[in-house]
């Protein structure tokens, strides 16, 4: 968006909410949401030990669903991790509390189910209280490497450190939820901190790790192709061919034969009509419409197809520009932002608690910022402010107003953060260095002289 339009909708957010919370504010903020995990953590597992559930969810969430493949893994035929009725079966007898109708479906890849053998050797309770530990060990380092990598300045860290800590995705549907996204989290950031020490095939193997979520693989890994970036994917398909080999030996012909039954399988359970309280869960566009739509099935398709293969044509042909993109400062850590929002808007299918690679696009983004102007910086704060906070009331609002407002966050960071790429890109161009031979330069014995392109 033009500069002048940006200030003008500043002012009127300003005139309207007042200025923005402070770095005391925010610190605030996040101890409070700490806190209040903390204690609902406590409560949760308490209610536990006396075989009771918790505000309706039994204790762990959704790791009794990785208990039981590790599990399966130590005492039975490994191929069996996608035999859903053994799965079932030992799930409630894991966890009586679970309700009689639930079941949660494995659908990751092979070799990530080798995870959680050892966990599985501990009665369930211990299990998930190493998995807290585990869990929370591997997120406070990849956030403390990721503000390494995207160069974020050290005056913002401590800030910066407990937003993302206390960051609703993390610390209620991931953490205490049981969840395995903080491990793709984790891969992420070590893509992120190999790219920038230009080790760009660990880059690429990092990335490849992450297949077993692959709705959050497959968007950066189409970019990757459409912009070019060779060494990376070398790295990448390295990466792919041994965690197959893995997957192989883990659980055998039959076992991957299963794995791609059951991703049908939970595709099919996608792309059905769901209901509210289910679909508020999500933050992809697909998720978005149907609730908006209330699943009007032939609209809703083409709305969505529509609206996806817009997003994708405009990230794609940032992509497509982007192989010159290294003489601009920071314009390739504002497309990584608009690529991982988009990534999670455009998925098939995208929970709230994937969202915490929101955490990685917003550290890029404020390590982008560095000389920017305050209206930018400004216009940062704002979108830190909705990302942040906006996580706390989507699923209400979308379980009972049928509006998934979290999508719509996501999609105007992406598209504004790709603004802010195109605008880095242009600002550089603007000056050139000029060589001696050039007619209209100023000539300086043994320098190259910066002029304005016309």
């Amino acid at each position: 968006m033009p500069q002048a339009l940006e200030n003008r909708q500043m002012s009127i957010v300003r005139r309207w909410f007042g200025p923005m919370p402070g770095r005391n504010e925010a610190r605030a903020m996040s101890w409070m949401a700490l806190a209040a995990a903390v204690i609902l953590c406590g409560i949760t597992i308490f209610r536990g030990v006396h075989g009771q559930a918790f505000m309706g969810r039994p204790v762990g969430g959704d790791f009794v669903e990785f208990y039981v493949i590790g599990k399966i893994l130590n005492n039975f035929d490994a191929a069996r991790i996608y035999d859903l009725k053994l799965a079932v079966d030992l799930q409630h007898s894991t966890l009586p509390s679970m309700a009689e109708t639930q079941m949660l479906v494995y659908g990751h890849a092979p070799y990530i189910a080798l995870l959680f053998k050892p966990f599985a050797m501990l009665p369930y309770l211990w299990a998930y209280a190493a998995w807290l530990g585990f869990s929370a060990a591997l997120y406070l380092t990849g956030v403390t490497l990721l503000f390494r990598a995207t160069a974020l300045p050290a005056e913002h860290r401590a800030t910066g450190f407990l937003l993302a800590v206390s960051f609703m995705p993390f610390i209620f549907e991931t953490w205490i939820g049981g969840q395995l996204s903080v491990v793709i989290f984790f891969l992420w950031t070590l893509f992120f901190c190999f790219r920038r020490q230009n080790r760009l095939f660990l880059a690429g193997l990092a990335l490849a790790l992450g297949i077993f979520k692959p709705t959050l693989v497959a968007l950066p890994l189409v970019m990757l192709i459409i912009g070019r970036r060779w060494r990376i994917l070398q790295g990448f398909a390295t990466g792919a061919a041994a965690v197959a080999a893995l997957s192989l030996g883990t659980v055998g012909v039959d076992g991957c034969r299963a794995w791609v039954n059951t991703l049908m399988f939970a595709g099919r359970m996608t792309v059905g009509p769901e209901e509210a309280w289910h679909l508020a869960k999500s933050v992809d566009m697909s998720s978005f419409f149907h609730l908006l739509l209330f699943n009007a099935s032939p609209l809703t398709g083409v709305v969505v197809a529509a609206a996806g293969i817009l997003a994708f044509a405009a990230l794609a042909r940032a992509w497509w520009q982007s192989s010159g993109w290294e003489a601009a400062p920071g314009a390739e850590n504002w497309l990584w932002a608009a690529t991982l929002g988009l990534t999670l808007v455009v998925s098939s299918y995208a929970p709230i608690y994937d969202a915490i690679l929101m955490v990685p696009a917003a550290a890029l983004a404020a390590g982008a910022l560095e000389g920017r102007s305050r209206e930018e910086q400004g216009s940062f704060r704002g979108w830190l402010l909705l990302l942040y906070m906006a996580a706390w009331i989507t699923q209400p609002m979308a379980e009972f107003l049928h509006l998934q407002i979290y999508t719509l966050v996501l999609a105007g960071y992406a598209i504004w953060s790709l603004q802010l790429a195109q605008r880095t890109v242009l600002s550089t161009r603007a000056w050139q260095p000029i060589g001696l031979l050039d007619q209209n330069a100023i000539s300086m014995p043994g320098k190259n002289v910066l002029r304005p392109r016309i």
